[in-house]
Order: C-alpha cells, then sequence, then structure tokens
C-alpha cells in the first residue's frame, strides 16, 4: 500500500506541473493512465475534472467530479469543485444541495463555505438588480432578501435593500437594514448617512443630524452628509 501511495503522490505532483505550466494534455493523458492501472480513484476523478474545468471542457469536468463523489460521497474537495462549476453555470440550487450533502456526512451541522454561498447569493443580487431596474421594487426587495439570507456578509447589497425600501417609503425597514451594517461595521460612512436620511424622513430630525454628523467624520472627504447638514440646518 505505501507503494500505491507513493506513486499516487507523485502523480498529484506531476499533475499540479502540468496544470500550472497550461500542459492540460499531459495531465489528462497521466491522469487516465493511472485510473487505467489503479482503478476508479476519487482524488484522480477530482483532479481530471480540475484539468477539464481548466479547458472549459464544463459537461466533461461535471462527470469527473461526479464520478469522484460516487467513489467517496464525503469527498468534499470534489464536491466543492463541482458546486463552484455549476454556480458558474447559473445552477446554483443544485450546486448548494450537492454540497451540503457531501460536507454534512463529514462535518454535521457545518455550514456550505463562503466560496459557494457567496456564488448563489451572487445570482439572486443579479435578479434583483434586473427587476430594479425594470421598476419591479417588491421583486427586487424579495431577490435581495433571498442574496442576504443565504449570504449576511454583504453590506452593499443591503444598503441597496435599505434605499429601495427607503423609495418605497418603508422607513422603518430601512433603517433596519443600515442598522444591520452599523451592528458589524459601526464607521461605515454610507449605512450612517443612508440612516440619517431614514430618520429624516420618519421625522425625526435630531436623529437624522446626529447620524450624518458622525457618517462625516468617518469620511471627511465624501461631501454628501456636509450637504444634508446644511439643508437640515436651514
Amino acid at each position: 500500500m505505501s507503494g500505491i501511495r507513493a506513486e499516487l503522490a507523485a502523480v498529484h505532483k506531476k499533475v499540479a506541473l502540468y496544470l500550472n505550466v497550461g500542459r492540460y494534455d499531459a495531465a489528462e493523458k497521466l491522469l487516465k493512465s493511472t485510473l487505467a492501472t489503479q482503478g476508479s480513484l476519487a482524488n484522480i476523478h477530482n483532479l481530471l475534472g480540475v484539468t477539464h474545468h481548466k479547458q472549459s471542457r464544463f459537461p466533461e469536468a461535471i462527470r469527473e467530479f461526479k464520478k469522484s463523489l460516487k467513489v467517496n460521497s464525503a469527498f468534499t474537495e470534489a464536491a466543492l469543485n463541482l458546486s463552484v462549476l455549476l454556480c458558474d453555470l447559473g445552477q446554483y440550487e443544485e450546486a448548494r444541495a450537492i454540497f451540503e450533502q457531501a460536507f454534512a456526512q463529514v462535518r454535521p451541522g457545518q455550514k456550505v463555505p463562503d466560496l459557494v454561498l457567496g456564488r448563489i447569493a451572487n445570482h439572486h443580487v443579479t435578479a434583483a438588480r434586473s427587476y430594479e431596474q425594470s421598476s419591479m421594487s417588491q421583486d427586487a426587495i424579495n431577490e435581495y432578501r433571498k442574496a442576504l439570507s443565504i449570504y449576511p456578509k454583504m453590506p452593499d447589497v443591503r444598503l441597496d435593500l435599505g434605499r429601495l425600501y427607503l423609495r418605497g417609503g418603508q422607513t422603518d425597514k430601512a433603517f433596519q437594514e443600515f442598522a444591520e451594517i452599523l451592528k458589524v461595521t459601526p464607521g461605515h460612512s454610507q449605512a450612517l448617512l443612508w440612516a440619517g436620511i431614514a430618520k429624516h424622513k420618519a421625522g425625526q430630525p435630531e436623529e437624522a443630524r446626529q447620524l450624518w454628523r458622525q457618517s462625516q467624520a468617518a469620511a471627511p472627504a465624501d461631501q454628501g452628509a456636509r450637504a444634508l447638514i446644511k439643508v437640515a440646518n436651514g
């Protein structure tokens, strides 16, 4: 067994070198030869999938990643590679399901990595912005909320959602979104500025001025908060 492990380690090393210099044909030939002599191995199928992916041979890459998971359903590296590829192809729900299934087998309760979640969330963000450009505000709000439910670490997306609420006259919901940003980043100048606008629209001018002063202090070069303070002061 130790001889086989050493042989496979050498294959991995050679394939990594081939991929680094763009010798995909050589990598593919070596990997297929290894599968022919050693039988179906999860890590070799995964490497072959990576090789195909780098050449934009997506159906073949998907097939190899799935073969890898068939040999070892808990092989998280193959699951991650397959999930990322499916995300790139727009197959977000399948991507998430595949990784959740594989990851749960080795780390019960562990969440899907940010790399996968972020790509899935970005799909909803793109849809939200398309709806917003088409003046379909409620659909845009729904998509922004889906994105943030999948991956909350997107302050710019939360800012967009808050501004959309403001345009619809939902000042309380808008302020809640800006406040969520400020919980994580208290000095976020744009969140402070828009939170102030929400307070001003809600008939709370002094709270608005306080937030604008904080925004100006956080970003002195930004003229927005300064202008709003001048307007509020008459």
